[in-house]
């Protein structure tokens, strides 16, 4: 199957009638937001995983220097975004009050947006001038949301011992016999099937059964990050998260994206109906820019590709050197259509059949 960095030349009609949301855009002053956020004085929100009491404590003074606001901010941690946009549908379809004003998200936006669970605000009339215009999403299938970290999917590696040289570039480098028991790969059929839709099926279904049997460690992010701070595995398969920990843990760890640069993007989106929309829209600016960039780095150890001063940007610029395409895969409507696509399912259940097997079928 022929690598696949473009559009796959999907019927418009399908596309249209699962991804566009009806309504039209929302759009307001930012003193407008400013004085809504005052009379409302508190909002409610999930948030990624690594934020505490304390962080919010923290956001409550930045909006306040920031914006003139006091608000009093409380989170939920991240623990499923399916469960959550689950029972946040069944909010919607009860009709009762949301129980968070501002959510985080992933590539289950879309959705959400169709269904008119998500407000489509307008952002960029309301950022500030040193914001990233990136952040904001344009495509209509996801106007509404607004990035404040990013994750980059590749391959960590101990820096101490390989040169950058002899590090794989590809995913297909992973089953060379010099590499046999010393790699680990996570075990997540989707990202497969996904990686699968952009480089061809055929290539990374064949790629995948030899890598593992070439004795590849198969196991979630964490269990590959453990093996990898043990030494037990010296190349690991895994999200950019990982790579700021190691380093934080004083392990010289380098980074390599395979083939491609596998991007996802979190994103920030108002509930319709919130209790406190003003100061949802008012939080989710300030996550989104410069100084949330900052933030959410020092709060969360999550980086964001569009600011520089973090592992995020950084693998960004590398990727840029070496001449590695981007696909943000939270953006491309071919593979947005494709993951909720009844082919997708039987592409998982293959692939699950392969890692259950150790690559044997």
């Amino acid at each position: 199957m022929k690598k696949r960095f473009g559009p796959i030349g999907l019927s418009l009609g399908l596309v249209l009638g699962i991804f566009f949301a009806a309504g039209t855009v929302r759009s307001q002053p930012l003193t407008q937001v400013i004085e809504g956020a005052k009379k409302e004085g508190a909002v409610s929100m999930t948030l990624r995983t690594g934020f505490t009491p304390k962080s919010m404590a923290r956001l409550e003074q930045e909006i306040k220097e920031k914006f003139g606001v006091e608000l009093k901010i409380r989170f939920v941690p991240n623990t499923s975004f399916p469960k959550e946009l689950a029972a946040a549908m069944m909010e919607l379809k009860s009709g009762a009050i949301p129980s968070f004003d501002l959510m985080t998200f992933s590539t289950q936006v879309p959705e959400g947006l169709r269904t008119g669970l998500f407000e489509r605000v307008e952002w960029r009339p309301l950022i500030s001038k040193d914001t990233n215009p990136e952040v904001v999403h344009d495509d209509p299938a996801l106007v509404g949301a607004i990035t404040y970290f990013t994750g980059h999917l590749g391959l960590m590696y101990y820096s101490e011992k390989f040169s950058v040289d002899r590090i794989p570039k590809t995913l297909g480098d992973l089953a060379d016999p010099k590499w046999q028991g010393r790699v680990g790969i996570h075990n997540y059929p989707a990202l497969w099937a996904t990686d699968a839709y952009v480089l061809g099926k055929e290539k990374v279904l064949s790629d995948l059964r030899t890598i593992l049997k070439n004795g590849a460690i198969l196991g979630i992010y964490a269990d590959m990050y453990n093996r990898y701070l043990l030494g037990e595995i010296h190349l690991c398969l895994i999200t950019s998260a990982y790579l700021k920990m190691a380093r934080d843990k004083g392990v010289s760890t380098g980074w390599r994206s395979l083939d491609y640069a596998n991007i996802r993007e979190y994103s920030l989106v108002v509930r319709t109906g919130a209790k406190h929309p003003n100061a949802a829209k008012l939080v989710a600016l300030y996550l989104g820019s410069p100084a949330g960039a900052k933030f959410t780095l020092e709060e969360a150890g999550s980086g964001n590709l569009y600011y520089p001063g973090n592992y995020e940007h950084d693998i960004r610029m590398q990727n840029k050197s070496q001449g590695i395409p981007e696909v943000f895969t939270d953006r491309k409507r071919d593979i947005l259509e494709f993951s909720v696509s009844k082919e997708f399912e039987r592409w998982e259940r293959e692939i699950k059949v392969i890692l259950d097997t150790g690559g044997q079928r």
